[in-house]
């Protein structure tokens, strides 16, 4: 039944990033064309300001469910406590962003970020609705993490999606508002963000109140375990916040808003990427927690395999087509095509392919609370990113210099926390290499000869076509000869023949 669960989850989670793809790919190219270049890249350095400081929440989510969770598998949970002690924590958390977002974050918007001329007036507006956001944001992230650990996905993802369709509607509407452009998006952005933690909140109002319910807890030594957990994670989020918005602060200081524009796609590409990755994993998360907690760890361990290594083949399915048609797929996409936008999303998507193999790693190392040298060298390597970086810019290295350096940081910390799963939590990693990466790095290389269709073809829209379905086709094709094991494809033909004969009874009771 849990197989089951995890499985029907992974599907709707699935179904989540696809819709979520296709609307973000609409709304870049109508933002884009709404705000032009300048203002685009403006938004996105502003909005990244905010989003350094809040990288707290990004925390305090992995570490809500996890210790929902793990309440969860214990015979005698108290989950109203938990829930309670993690409610007190965000609002602290929240008040601590927004003193640190008006001192520190708005001296630096004032003082040293590279704007156009008289666009001071709009980055501070932006950056004051910017922090809006994260604020709702943090607030609903308890009641987030409750509903991801009770597995409710099926409610979750329609208001995710729900949302997302109103702020397409929303930006639809820029392009034909007149006005400050750039502020209006901003409070549009705003009032989306309101809606899915109001939302959240209203339903575990209406289905969990006993779990929900407040009771301020006078236990203090659960605050400190929650918050010392807390604070090894910081250090995975804070490195990934100094990646991307750290960066974008570096191309800002050296390039202007005009790179910024640049990056601010390649990373919006970046995060449908993530999607793919955190889709599968996030179906798995809950059940990796609760077997760890109930002592069965073989079951933990071998769902980390199986989301490590799907979450890579789910990622490849919209990478592929993408890293081989990325020229021609901007042109469609966008009606301005910034510069260098073409090697910025290539390099990010190999580095999210690489982070997608380890996908499963992170929620057995957290199930197990023994994360504290994982998050320091891990994290270090990752934030060496900024100061190489800076470096080079320093020496006149180009602009998509970063993004190499991106990738180069992803292998290292993939080689790193394989090295550390063996030294702290005796994993096999062995096994891993041969059931997991092995089979990834063999389909991977499967796709090489997808590259004569470049090389024979001319560019445009037959090319494309030709390209997507051959990749597809090829892409499945090896997964399931090469990338499956044996239990696996036995184990999904059961799975599509339930799944038939279901379709079949509905057509026939609807028949009659």
């Amino acid at each position: 039944m849990s197989n089951r669960l995890i499985i029907n989850n992974s599907i709707i989670l699935y179904i989540r990033m696809l819709v979520s793809t296709f609307i973000g790919i609409f709304m870049s190219r109508y933002v884009l064309r709404a705000l032009g270049v300048s203002d685009y890249g403006l938004y996105n350095v502003v909005g990244g300001i905010v989003t350094l400081m809040a990288f707290i929440n990004t925390v305090m989510v992995s570490t809500t469910y996890r210790y929902i969770a793990h309440e969860t598998g214990k015979p005698d949970g108290n989950v109203n406590k938990i829930f309670n002690v993690s409610l007190t924590i965000h609002i602290v958390i929240s008040l601590v962003v927004v003193l640190v977002a008006y001192s520190i974050g708005l001296f630096y918007i004032v003082n040293y970020l590279n704007v156009p001329e008289g666009k001071l007036s709009d980055a501070v507006f932006v950056y004051c609705f910017s922090l809006l956001n994260i604020v709702c944001v943090i607030l609903g992230t308890p009641f987030q993490g409750l509903l991801i650990s009770k597995e409710k996905f099926s409610i979750t993802v329609p208001i995710e999606l729900s949302t997302k369709f109103i702020n397409l509607g929303l930006v639809i509407l820029l392009n034909f508002l007149p006005g400050d452009k750039l502020r209006i998006y901003a409070i549009f952005v705003t009032m989306v963000h309101l809606l899915n933690p109001v939302l959240y909140v209203l339903y575990c109002f209406r289905k969990y109140y006993q779990e929900v319910k407040w009771k301020f807890q006078k236990e203090f030594g659960v605050y400190r375990g929650m918050i010392r957990f807390s604070g090894w994670i910081m250090f995975g989020a804070a490195a990934s916040a100094g990646e991307h918005q750290g960066s974008a602060l570096i191309i800002n200081r050296f390039f202007g808003t005009t790179m910024n524009a640049s990056f601010g796609v390649a990373n919006q590409v970046g995060s449908m990427a993530r999607m793919f990755t955190h889709g599968l994993s996030h179906a798995v998360v809950p059940q990796i927690t609760k077997s760890h907690s109930a002592g069965d760890h073989p079951r933990s361990e071998q769902l980390v395999m199986l989301a490590s290594k799907y979450s890579f083949f789910l990622l490849l399915i919209p990478a592929l087509p993408i890293l081989l048609e990325t020229n021609y797929i901007l042109g469609v996409w966008l009606t301005i095509v910034p510069p260098y936008t073409s090697i910025f999303i290539q390099m990010m998507l190999i580095k999210e392919l690489i982070q997608s193999s380890k996908a499963g790693l992170p929620a057995l190392i957290q199930a197990s609370g023994n994360i504290k040298w994982f998050q320091i060298i891990t994290s270090a390597t990752s934030l060496m990113v900024l100061p190489i970086s800076f470096i080079a810019f320093m020496l006149n290295k180009p602009p998509y210099f970063i993004s190499l350096i991106f990738t180069i940081t992803s292998f290292v910390t993939f080689v790193t926390t394989l090295i550390l799963m063996r030294v702290i939590l005796d994993y096999d990693v062995p096994l891993y290499l041969k059931r997991c990466f092995s089979r990834m790095l063999v389909v991977t290389l499967c796709m090489l000869p997808l590259l004569a269709i470049n090389k024979l073809l001319v560019s445009g829209a037959s090319r494309f076509f030709i390209t997507l379905v051959a990749s597809e086709i090829w892409l499945v094709f090896m997964v399931y000869l090469i990338g499956m094991e044996r239990d696996e494809r036995t184990g999904m033909r059961k799975y599509l023949l339930s799944i038939s004969q279901t379709i079949k009874i509905r057509i026939g009771v609807g028949n009659r």
